[in-house]
């Protein structure tokens, strides 16, 4: 169930399209994830990030451990966010 759940960031990655293609694997098996960026129309994410931002990985609250063991399955690095600042 999944209204009014918390939405966590489980990675961050160096570009926002890193970050939609691992989006694109976990949705093509079924985990629903967000990339809040992607919505914003930059081209950050086919040439990179300037300063410090990263492109992160989001998913419900509930589905916070499965997506970190299918995303390193498919061997795609994952750079985990420190729990104190989701």
């Amino acid at each position: 169930m999944h209204d009014g759940e918390s939405i966590v960031t489980i990675a961050t990655f160096d570009t926002e399209f890193e970050a939609s293609l691992a989006r694109g694997a976990l949705e093509a098996i079924g985990i629903s994830a967000l990339v809040p960026t992607e919505s914003q129309g930059t081209l950050s994410g086919v040439y990179g990030r300037t300063g410090l931002s990263r492109a992160e990985l989001k998913v419900f609250e509930s589905d916070r451990e499965r997506p970190l063991v299918e995303l390193r399955r498919m061997q795609i690095r994952v750079v985990e966010r420190h729990r104190e600042s989701d």
